[in-house]
C-alpha cells in the first residue's frame, strides 16, 4: 500500500544509505525496520503430519500405468451434457416425471 511519511531528513538518509550498501531498496529497508519494531505477526502452523500406509503388492503402478491412464482419459470423447446426464440416470427420472404428470 501506497503511503506518505513525513521523516527526520537526517534519518532517511541514513536508510538511504543502508540500501545502497545493501544493494536493496529504501521500501525493503523501511520495511524490514517496521516488522523489528513492530514484532512479526505471522502465523505459525504445526508441522504437517504425514499419514502413509504400506501398499500392497497389487496397487503398485508403474510409470506405464499411470502414463496409460492418462492417455485412456485424455483420448476419451468428450461427454455433452445430454448424454452426462443420461448417464447419471437425469433422463430416467425426466420420463417418470412426464409419465406422473400425464
Amino acid at each position: 500500500m501506497k503511503t506518505t511519511l513525513d521523516i527526520d531528513d537526517a534519518l532517511l538518509q541514513r536508510a538511504k544509505t543502508r540500501a545502497l550498501e545493501r544493494g536493496t531498496t529504501l521500501r525493503a529497508v523501511v520495511e524490514e525496520a517496521l516488522q523489528r519494531s513492530l514484532g512479526s505477526t505471522a502465523l505459525v502452523h504445526a508441522p504437517l503430519k504425514l499419514v502413509t500406509w504400506p501398499a500392497s503388492p497389487a496397487s503398485r503402478f508403474t510409470d506405464e500405468h499411470v502414463l496409460a491412464a492418462i492417455r485412456s482419459d485424455r483420448d476419451a470423447p468428450a461427454h455433452p451434457p445430454a448424454r452426462l446426464g443420461a448417464s447419471l440416470g437425469v433422463a430416467a427420472s425426466r420420463r417418470r416425471l412426464k409419465k406422473g404428470a400425464a
